[in-house]
């Protein structure tokens, strides 16, 4: 019943997130430019620390972190304002190159980690490393205790007729069709037994995706019952991350490729997580004119968001950035709207 009910929805979101974005999102700028301090600890990937892309946490305050250079992840743990690694990086099993690991979640007793699914961005090459979802338990210690991962959710998109022509191999030239505008999922959340990924790309006609699928079927077996949303973002603007928190969906949203000029926001997603008609509001841009720059001076670009508090004035986000210096953390606050 789930894919019967997202499909016709379509037209009622593109409808809300229009009527939202009527009035000019508030801009917000971080509590502090300073970013939060982050233990320094060695990667295999040489780039690794400045590629964080995909963080979540449980309640006990355990976080996994993904890195999209190489093949290992991290647990990591908020104290105070500051970042500190819990046990060593671990390596994902089975991958032979780099899984491009770009999105992560929490349910349960489960972190869950997504390769990208998508080609190499600058050639087109095939990445099928890339096209793996992952499972883990781990103590608070950081030892892991189970790790599975499952390549079914590729097929599962290429089922989704929206999708099918765009779930389709890297072939080293980047001038056939649909070319970048491949499948590139970037975000993850987790909510009722389902998994929920945000794509980056593609982005056809100003709208944007997210697919979701049985969790527990995804690794143990079973219907996937995949459904898709579509989401209004606007011409080349993709999902950047997702965080679910308290059934509460929100959405990091930035451009859908490297060469776009658009701004990132974040943007609530009411009924993502309830299978009803979702309704898309813009909160708030994000003012990075005084965040830290890069290494090479280029701007940060936001890559991953967690919930570090929500009540019915705010969220109060962490935000993890590609090309800062271990992720250059900063905290928003981002008005919620009733």
């Amino acid at each position: 019943m789930i894919a019967a009910i997202y499909r016709p929805i379509a037209l009622a979101a593109a409808a809300a997130w229009l009527c939202s974005c009527a009035f000019a999102a508030e801009r917000v700028a971080p509590e502090s430019p300073n970013p939060w301090q982050v233990d320094k600890h060695p990667f295999a990937a040489k780039r690794a620390n400045e590629a964080f892309s995909g963080f979540a946490c449980r309640t006990s305050g355990m976080c996994v972190l993904a890195v999209d250079e190489g093949r290992q992840g991290a647990f990591m743990r908020i104290k105070g304002e500051r970042l500190v690694y819990v046990g060593e990086p671990f390596e994902f099993s089975g991958v032979e190159k780099e899984l491009d690991a770009e999105a992560a979640a929490v349910d349960g007793g489960y972190f869950y980690v997504a390769g990208s699914h998508a080609a190499k961005r600058e050639t087109c090459c095939d990445n099928s490393d890339s096209r793996r979802v992952y499972r883990l338990t781990a103590d608070e210690s950081g030892h892991i205790g189970t790790m599975a991962h499952s390549e079914r959710l590729w097929d599962a998109m290429r089922s989704l007729p929206e999708l099918a022509s765009y779930a389709v191999p890297g072939d080293c030239r980047c001038d056939r069709a649909p070319g970048r505008n491949r499948i590139d999922i970037e975000g993850m959340g987790a909510a009722n037994g389902r998994l929920f990924f945000a794509l980056r790309a593609p982005n056809v006609g100003g709208n944007g995706y997210i697919v979701s699928v049985d969790a527990r079927a995804l690794f143990e077996g079973g219907d996937l019952k995949p459904s898709l949303t579509t989401v209004r973002l606007g011409a080349n603007k993709g999902f950047r991350d997702l965080a679910i928190a308290d059934g509460e969906a929100l959405a990091l949203v930035g451009p859908s490729d490297a060469e776009s000029p658009a701004g990132y926001s974040i943007i609530e997603l009411r009924g993502l997580t309830t299978g009803v008609a979702v309704q898309p509001r813009e909160l708030a841009a994000l003012d990075l004119q005084n965040a830290p720059l890069g290494k090479k001076g280029s701007l940060i670009k936001p890559e991953a968001i967690a919930v570090l508090e929500l009540n019915p004035r705010r969220y109060r986000l962490l935000v993890l950035s590609d090309g800062g210096d271990d992720g250059a953390p900063l905290v928003f606050n981002i008005p919620r709207k009733p």
